[in-house]
């Protein structure tokens, strides 16, 4: 019962610290004197994070949450805790939080994948699509193409994993690539980038 009491408490933290920052809230809620306690506070949270020691971690990153309600870091290691959890809502919430607090491609990726984990397909391809304007990447790609196929838009998978292999030409993703042209009923395009395979991998079965 105390467990449920401390993640339910967590979660009410987390709705007021949304609020203020929609309310437009600019003043610090960590002043000078207490700059030191949070450096402490933050890495004792970040070594429980490490150590995947979850539910201290969380409830350590609320507390720095307390003192410091721009965290980022904090925001986003609470969301791949919840992630861990299957508790998909409030990882969207803190990865929505930290995307808007500090856009980036990092930021958007975790926003990305989280939606993808939740099936929310259409803000998953927009959140990936922001990370790669900020920072193309290959897995942000696949991750892109992966959002499409669960629409059933086979150009864009092909288009996103193109994009992916131009970036990072390894063989894993040249042979998603491949499978992609296949299911596209690209034979030629399939064919050719199994070729590419090939010579990148002798020992490929195709």
């Amino acid at each position: 019962m105390l467990e449920i009491t401390l993640i339910a408490g967590g979660f009410l933290i987390l709705r007021r610290q949304l609020a203020a920052l929609e309310a437009g809230a600019t003043a610090s809620l960590a002043p000078r004197r207490t700059a030191p306690q949070l450096a402490q506070m933050t890495a004792y949270a970040d070594r429980l994070f490490a150590e995947k020691k979850w539910l201290a971690a969380e409830k350590a990153y609320l507390a720095v949450l307390k003192l410091d309600h721009k965290n980022v870091v904090a925001y986003s290691h609470l969301g791949v805790i919840y992630s861990t959890q299957k508790n998909m809502a409030d990882a969207i919430e803190c990865f929505e939080i930290a995307a808007r607090l500090r856009p980036s491609g990092v930021t958007f990726q975790n926003l990305g994948l989280a939606y993808l984990d939740n099936r929310n397909y259409i803000k998953s391809i927009a959140a990936f699509e922001k990370a790669n304007m900020f920072e193309p990447a290959a897995q942000r790609y696949v991750g892109l193409s992966k959002a499409w196929r669960k629409l059933h838009n086979q150009p864009q998978v092909t288009l996103a994993l193109e994009k992916a292999v131009a970036l990072e030409p390894s063989k894993r993703l040249i042979k998603l690539l491949a499978e992609a042209y296949d299911d596209a009923g690209q034979p030629d395009l399939a064919r050719a980038a199994y070729l590419r395979l090939r010579e990148l991998d002798p020992n490929s079965p195709n």
